[in-house]
């Protein structure tokens, strides 16, 4: 017998049918009996190791290349080999390239745009069910803003109703249990479903401008094949009704037995969030699905054997009381920023920020009108192998004396400038230059040499590019673009697309790449492209008769850009190019040896060339302090550069080695932020940038809100810039 046999054999094994009709109607007590077991507990019906902790739950989740769902999510073998390779039966880097094309509709920035929408919907909603006084929580309540406002903004057919996509909705999680009668009715149930994908799964049949539509135009750009951006609609048909149905009619239920609860909330609406939040943990939706143990895994002190498969039961996770005492007890003001009712990791529910919207929506909407509710008869469970919810809720509501108002809300103003393209030029080879005014000729807001804008090219698709020109030049912007070999989309669809006369959408002027006003002489450095910012800094510098000169290298000089405006200043500026003569070539140890406290470096290119300036500088002793860089996106270091990070509020600096995360050294640092998925996708950790340019790698805001480096997900990104500021 090898170790792991032997391991195994210390588990506990329990005979409980996890799926049987008695678990789902009263699933509480079995939670209760699998934690009293253990962390880890063998069921011998199933073929499964339950985890009914909140701290192995949390652990698996977070690990997604060892627990994987690359293998399907279901106990069934047959099951999952029919949904390998959808989002949720993916892992990473698949699972991340194909969740960015269907989250980003899904991201609290995005939602935005429709959360009137909804907000309306929902009260007019409750006013109609309010004159009814009484009404069924679950098919007139619950169900409503998920099968018709959500509906419309996926963009399906006429031909499917909701009652459809509710029978679709059902099955797909009937799929994750036992071979059971559900599973058996729910095969059939999906073969409606294959047979719509397979005669609407084309753009053509889809309602423009719908969620579902922009798959098939988003996809094909980011690599994904047609079949597959057909497939990805599954990801808003199925998980966008059962789960936030099954909060939305607890919650009723829940108000009901906890009145004080309710009158807690309608006195205090701020608390109206956090009521969700703690309504997703004490009755999270989803019982428990099951991974995949890819390796040989220690887990709570047991070997697992790979092959085997895990059952993640976040239902019980959420009562473990070794997290959150008296778990069954209903606290709205409760701490519960890392409930796993979404889930955790990478395959924290994608559509988190729409079913929080909606069902904030429905509360904010009964809080103005409803004094207390009342459960008029049992509720009926409804019975599904994974997804925990009532069937039928038949409820009563009680009236307050007058209508509650809501305080106003205040929305920041856009950061966009709608612009003309005035003219488009070639600069250098593989460099056009575009000329950029108002649409009615008024100055544009002015900017400082070395800012940059961000360029909004299309849905899901902004690049940042510094301005170039005279910066005092307020009638005009200006921005030279290279056809980047390996461009993702970016600068390829400018060239191809932004033509004279177009209307674009650019971000306001931001600088993270300023002049030091004062400095005694200034050394501007250029490889290719990286003269953009240094084409204003010239001017600048120019003006206000400061010491300075300029070192321009490329490979070729047809690859030089504005080399005809560049002559304007004369002996100041050194071109330098791979095939030219010697003597014109860049002496570098020449142009370093002056260095000097006042004396101030800018470079900006290529990484290798940037590389090479900062190692020759340091080596003839310039200080950090006097060496400025200017990254362009799409050569950001990925693998993590270090930076220095600046805690505001807490008086505490320190440095993000490469492997770190701010948000440890942060909790190194006793500074506290909350933190949930640690990946980048739940929004949890988002955190004010105060100075500094983040380098955002989340999957919750969009491109707007990455562009407005406003805030920064401690827990996945790093930095641009060499300090970063935060408000913490």
């Amino acid at each position: 017998m090898n170790k792991i046999d032997q391991a195994t054999k210390a588990i506990p094994v329990s005979a409980i049918d996890f799926y049987s009709d008695a678990s789902i109607s009263d699933p509480y007590p079995v939670y209760e009996e699998l934690r009293a077991l253990g962390p880890v507990v063998y069921l011998e019906k199933h073929d499964l190791y339950a985890l009914p902790n909140y701290r192995e739950v949390s652990e698996v989740l977070r690990q997604p290349l060892r627990y994987s769902n690359a293998r399907g999510v279901s106990p069934l073998q047959k099951v999952n080999d029919i949904l390998i390779g959808s989002t949720l039966n993916s892992d990473p880097p698949a699972h991340d390239r194909t969740r960015a094309i269907t989250s980003e509709p899904l991201l609290p920035g995005a939602l935005k745009e429709v959360e009137g929408r909804i907000q309306n919907a929902a009260d007019g909603l409750v006013d109609t069910l309010c004159q009814r006084r009484e009404f069924d929580a679950i098919a007139d309540f619950a169900r409503f803003l998920p099968v018709t406002i959500v509906a419309e903004l996926v963009g399906l057919p006429p031909v499917v109703d909701s009652a459809q996509m509710l029978k679709w909705a059902s099955a797909t999680f009937n799929l994750f249990g036992a071979d059971n009668a559900r599973t058996k009715e729910a095969f059939e149930d999906l073969k409606d479903l294959r047979d719509f994908l397979i005669e609407y799964g084309r753009p053509e049949k889809l309602m423009d401008g719908g969620w579902a539509k922009r798959i098939f135009e988003v996809g094909p750009e980011r690599g994904i094949s047609f079949e597959t951006c057909a497939q990805l609609m599954r990801d808003y048909i199925n998980p966008s009704l059962d789960t936030t149905i099954s909060v939305s009619g607890q919650l009723i239920r829940l108000f009901a037995e906890n009145p004080d609860q309710w009158q807690k909330l309608r006195d205090t609406p701020e608390l109206i969030a956090n009521a969700i939040e703690e309504s997703m943990r004490i009755a999270a939706p989803v019982r428990g699905w099951t991974r995949y143990v890819a390796e040989d895994s220690k887990l709570a002190g047991h070997l697992l054997p790979q092959g085997c498969r895990v059952l993640v039961m976040f239902a019980s996770a959420n009562r473990d009381p070794n997290k959150y005492p008296d778990p069954a007890r209903f606290d709205i003001t409760r701490d519960v920023h890392d409930h796993v009712g979404f889930g955790q990791g990478v395959h924290m529910c994608m559509g988190m920020h729409l079913a929080r919207l909606e069902m904030q929506s429905l509360v904010r909407a009964l809080r103005r009108r409803v004094a207390r509710f009342e459960l008029t008869a049992a509720p009926q469970i409804a019975l599904n192998n994974s997804i925990r919810g009532y069937a039928t809720m038949p409820v009563r509501v009680h009236l307050g004396d007058q209508v509650l108002h809501d305080a106003d809300r205040i929305d920041a103003a856009s950061p966009w400038l709608d612009v003309t393209i005035a003219t488009r030029t070639a600069a250098a080879t593989d460099i056009i230059s575009l000329e950029l005014h108002s649409p009615d000729g008024s100055p544009l807001p002015a900017y400082d040499a070395g800012a940059h804008v961000d360029v909004y090219v299309k849905s899901g698709l902004i690049r940042q590019y510094s301005l170039t020109g005279d910066p005092a030049d307020r009638m005009k912007y200006r921005l030279g673009i290279l056809l980047d070999p390996n461009s993702r989309g970016g600068s390829a669809a400018i060239h191809a697309k932004f033509q004279q006369g177009a209307k674009i959408r650019i971000g306001r002027p931001r600088n993270s790449f300023p002049l030091i006003a004062d400095a005694g002489h200034t050394i501007l450095f250029a490889g290719g492209i990286g003269i953009t910012p240094m084409l204003g800094m010239a001017y600048a510098l120019e003006r206000s008769g400061a010491s300075w000169e300029m070192h321009y290298c490329g490979r070729t000089l047809d690859r030089l850009a504005f080399r005809n405006e560049l002559a304007r200043f004369g002996g100041k500026v050194h071109l330098h190019t791979d095939d030219g003569t010697k003597d014109q070539q860049l002496d570098i140890n020449a142009v370093l040896s002056n260095a000097a406290h006042d004396h101030h470096l800018y470079v900006c290119g290529p990484n290798g060339f940037m590389d090479f300036i900062v190692r020759s500088a340091d080596a003839h002793g310039w200080t950090k302090d006097t060496i400025h860089l200017e990254h362009f996106g799409a050569e950001v270091n990925t693998d993590g550069a270090p930076f220095t990070v600046v805690a505001k509020k807490s008086g505490k600096t320190f440095v993000v080695q490469p492997g770190e995360t701010i948000a440890h050294k942060l909790a190194e640092n006793s500074i506290a932020v909350q933190v949930s998925c640690q990946s980048g996708v739940c929004g949890t950790c988002l955190t004010r940038v105060l100075e500094g340019m983040p380098d955002h790698r989340d999957m919750v805001q969009t491109d707007l809100e990455k562009a407005s480096n406003a805030q920064i997900t401690v827990c996945c990104s790093r930095s641009k810039t060499k300090t970063l500021v935060l408000d913490v």
